[in-house]
């Protein structure tokens, strides 16, 4: 088979061709397969985050609505 390298035309056996494509598929394959348990992971991690957010928010809630004084004090501070 030809193939092109920088301009010009190489004769290249089709074996040597096909190992080449069959070792990128390979390579690809396992590289995606890694980007999808990373992804995977990330995911997991963000909803994790998500749910650690949202129990400071209810924390936080609980506690001013506990003490009017301090919401005061904050609301104050924010001004």
């Amino acid at each position: 088979m030809v193939i092109m390298i920088h301009g010009l035309f190489v004769l290249e056996p089709k074996a040597v061709l096909m190992n080449e494509q069959e070792q990128k598929l390979k390579d690809s394959e396992s590289a995606i397969g890694s980007l999808q348990t990373s992804k995977e992971y990330m995911e997991k991690q963000f909803a994790e985050v998500e749910n650690n957010l949202r129990e400071v928010e209810n924390n936080l809630r609980e506690l001013l609505q506990q003490d009017p004084g301090l919401a005061r004090q904050i609301m104050s501070m924010s001004m």
